[in-house]
């Protein structure tokens, strides 16, 4: 059996990923939790300590840009990646001004959990009222909680351009974006996909940004024949 390496993205735990997990083929799956971390060179420590290299490693969202940006660092230590709703570029200015304002209001105020209006931000409208994965959502988030929010949104504010870095790897990267993404342009992940000479491109229609957890059926279906 494979082994193959999970990191979640911002807020994110293993429950994220246990409805693939259940339907993966042949495959020793491995969790890396990245919450710990306060740097994106923390990240990379914490990945190299859980794998044994060269390593299948897919990250979702915070965890896919995690991915790609250990896999330009660390390119001897992966065999292949699966970079889910994420893509190589930099925060933009609003984003960074966005985050500063959440740490500053999440530093002086109680932590009331993630808002109905921020989980349909990463959901498909049809999704909007599906209580299955509103609940996870919820949990995950009051499992992590408010430390674990500042934490991480200090730790990754400072994401450069990795794009050229990315566009030289060697290794199969397969990108999967979702085609009604509303915080990563699924045209910008086919755009970086097309850079790379090993890279590949699925999108998924009828989804948000939530994809282990909106389509676990298409998405596992695709880890399977990928790897």
């Amino acid at each position: 059996m494979k082994k193959v390496y999970f990191i979640s993205g911002t807020m994110c735990t293993i429950d994220l990923w246990k409805l693939v997990f259940s339907r993966l083929k042949y495959t020793n799956f491995v969790h890396i939790d990245i919450t710990s971390a306060t740097s994106f060179s923390d990240i990379n420590k914490l990945i190299i300590n859980a794998i044994d290299a060269p390593a299948i490693i897919v990250g979702f969202s915070l965890g896919g840009f995690s991915a790609m940006n250990f896999a330009v660092a660390y390119p001897e230590m992966v065999k292949e990646l699966v970079v889910i709703a994420a893509n190589s570029d930099a925060l933009d200015q609003n984003e960074i001004q966005l985050r500063k304002s959440t740490i500053d209001f999440l530093e002086q105020h109680k932590y009331k959990g993630v808002s109905k209006h921020r989980i349909q931000q990463f959901l498909h409208p049809d999704n909007y009222q599906n209580e299955n994965i509103i609940s996870v959502i919820k949990k995950m988030d009051s499992d992590l909680g408010k430390k674990v929010l500042i934490r991480q949104l200090k730790a990754t504010s400072s994401r450069v351009d990795i794009s050229e870095h990315v566009s030289k790897l060697k290794v199969p990267v397969l990108f999967v974006s979702a085609e009604n993404d509303a915080l990563v342009s699924a045209e910008s992940i086919k755009t970086t996909s097309k850079t790379l000479s090993k890279g590949r491109y699925v999108c998924i229609k009828n989804c948000g940004h939530m994809i282990p957890l909106e389509k676990f059926n298409e998405l596992s279906d695709i880890i399977n024949q990928f790897i």
